[in-house]
């Protein structure tokens, strides 16, 4: 049953599509450049908790008597997050610091063979250098637990978490 269109109905112009037809831009479609600051916020945002979880670790350490010797120490390609020692002990600790979101599996999960591998790398060309020779090495890890805002919630230090000699 279909309706006779009339003059003044064939002068408006339609606003119907077909199925298949498409006019104009897409609505409420990120540009470019829109996704790239999408990302580049993103990227800020994990680098911000990186560091809030970093600075928690080394707080969490200094109170139970480590000394933070250094932090982000680049050798090469490879980084240690936080090197510190203990009072009256011959050791060295390399601590890697895992932050995940709460309610996510458990950061320190993280911390797969190839990172324990860079790290037992990166802990062998400290003890070439002349100031860490006869050092014992021990690593460490520090898992935090962050909260929606990237602020540390729950802090959990794993020490001796792997060994070199297993590897």
């Amino acid at each position: 049953m279909n309706k006779p269109i009339s003059k003044h109905d064939a002068a408006q112009p339609t606003n119907l599509l077909a199925p298949n037809e498409f006019r104009g831009s897409a609505p409420n479609r990120p540009t470019a450049t829109h996704s790239a600051q999408f990302r580049a916020e993103k990227s800020n945002a994990r680098i911000n908790s990186g560091k809030n979880a970093e600075e928690a670790a080394a707080q969490y350490l200094e109170s139970k008597g480590y000394n933070i010797i250094a932090r982000n120490l680049r050798l090469g390609h490879l980084e240690i997050d936080l090197l510190a020692t203990l009072a009256n002990t011959n050791l060295l600790i390399v601590i890697e610091v895992k932050a995940r979101r709460t309610g996510t599996h458990a950061p320190e999960l993280r911390v797969d063979w190839r990172k324990q591998r860079h790290l037992i790398l990166a802990a062998q060309m400290l003890l070439s250098r002349r100031m860490f020779h006869g050092k014992q090495i021990q690593f460490d890890v520090v898992a935090v637990e962050m909260d929606q805002l990237q602020k540390p919630m729950n802090l959990r230090h794993i020490q001796r978490a792997f060994d070199a000699n297993m590897r």
